[in-house]
């Protein structure tokens, strides 16, 4: 969410990742990262992340996710100066698979999504893409929307999900997976049958349109969430099968079939004509590493951690430590909350063992597979949980 960075001053500023997140003032702002060099040290010290008015981190523990996870060095050669060059290279790569003429449209949907934090992709191909090694598998591949970055007006009392938009980002990420499929360096005749589209932020999304974590309005937009969720990745399924063959009968896949016919009977006549392009297109696991590069978003459906706490960042001897409080809890301090809406927020976060359970409940019906990854630990008494290790 590019919006909510606000810099103390109109001038691009510069962030020392290496030196605690200092700002440096001796670069030239109007010089571009190319012009400005990319011979800088692959070490940690003296790395430097453009942070503007419109940049896409909000919290440091998610610079260093980034710096130390998935930005792209070749050899002592900082490849990527900014999260921005992540998100391109990621998008030129992948739109590769698409035909002529659509290449270029592609590509830049998919950099604004993911540079709005939208959606992120599988962690071996944020990794590799671009890099000259297609270094994913061609099944199973992993891609997170990121519910909190769809809520309007967060905070207020106007805020709401933009649905909409939230279920065209799913149909891009089917399409985004099944060309990553269709180029990987072990893709076969039956590559990206079997996708895993799933989630991050939602506890987040529902702190900042002011609902309880384990209430029945909040299990209701849960459940919304998990049906426009398969609602975009079916839709995107159907056109790709249209477009680029269908690898399955609908009669083979009675999930997704029973699906088909609770959205739209439309959609259920289209699979019937045209056939399927995966089997299987939703599931919810633990992607910690996506949630804490998101700007430190909640892990899948977890409940928010009710305190500030250590995040712990494993790349290298000795590890990077840092710690944050969490984008929610970031957004309320940006926003100049009253610590009373504050603290009312934060408490509606919560969520016991029970809640989890009745929420992940609400949403099983519309996801492909079960959804079975641990429970969140911290929230039975609201104790902190654990120092993450990655």
């Amino acid at each position: 969410m590019r919006a909510c960075y606000r810099a103390s001053s109109r001038q691009q500023r510069f962030v020392t990742v290496g030196n605690g997140g200092r700002i440096a003032r001796n670069i030239d702002p109007t010089q571009s990262p190319e012009r400005r060099t990319r011979r800088h040290s692959g070490q940690r010290q003296g790395c430097l992340l453009a942070m503007s008015e419109t940049s896409a981190f909000i919290d440091l523990a998610a610079v260093e996710a980034w710096d130390a996870w998935f930005r792209w060095r070749l050899r002592d050669e900082l490849r990527d100066i900014s999260i921005h060059d992540t998100w391109s290279r990621v998008a030129r790569t992948l739109a590769c698979a698409e035909r002529p003429g659509r290449t270029g449209a592609f590509g830049r949907r998919l950099c604004d999504a993911l540079g709005e934090w939208q959606v992120l992709l599988d962690e071996r191909i944020l990794v590799a893409a671009g890099t000259g090694d297609a270094g994913w598998p061609d099944d199973e591949l992993v891609a997170v929307l990121n519910v909190v970055s769809f809520v309007r007006a967060p905070g207020t009392s106007q805020a709401s999900l933009n649905l909409e938009a939230f279920e065209s980002v799913a149909e891009l990420a089917v399409n985004a997976l099944d060309n990553a499929a269709a180029l990987s360096a072990g893709a076969s005749g039956h590559s990206g049958m079997h996708l895993r589209i799933g989630l991050i932020g939602l506890a987040d999304a529902l702190a900042l349109l002011g609902l309880r974590y384990d209430s029945d309005t909040g299990r209701k937009v849960a459940r919304d969430v998990a049906r426009h969720l398969t609602s975009g990745c079916l839709y995107g399924n159907l056109r790709l099968a249209r477009e680029r063959g269908a690898r399955r009968d609908v009669s083979e896949c009675l999930t997704l079939g029973y699906k088909l016919r609770e959205l739209s009977t439309e959609l259920a006549a289209d699979a019937e004509r045209f056939g399927l392009r995966q089997a299987r297109l939703t599931a919810i696991t633990s992607q910690p590493r996506l949630a804490l590069l998101a700007n430190n978003v909640s892990n899948a459906v977890d409940p928010l951690p009710t305190e500030r706490r250590q995040q712990i960042v494993s790349s290298e001897t000795p590890p990077r430590s840092i710690h944050s409080s969490g984008y929610t809890m970031e957004m309320m301090r940006r926003m100049v909350l009253p610590p009373p809406v504050q603290a009312m927020l934060m408490e509606a976060a919560a969520a016991s063992l029970e809640a989890q359970i009745e929420l992940r409940a609400a949403m099983q019906m519309w996801i492909d597979q079960p959804i079975l990854y641990p429970l969140s630990g911290n929230a039975t008494h609201g104790e902190a949980l654990d120092p993450l290790v990655m």
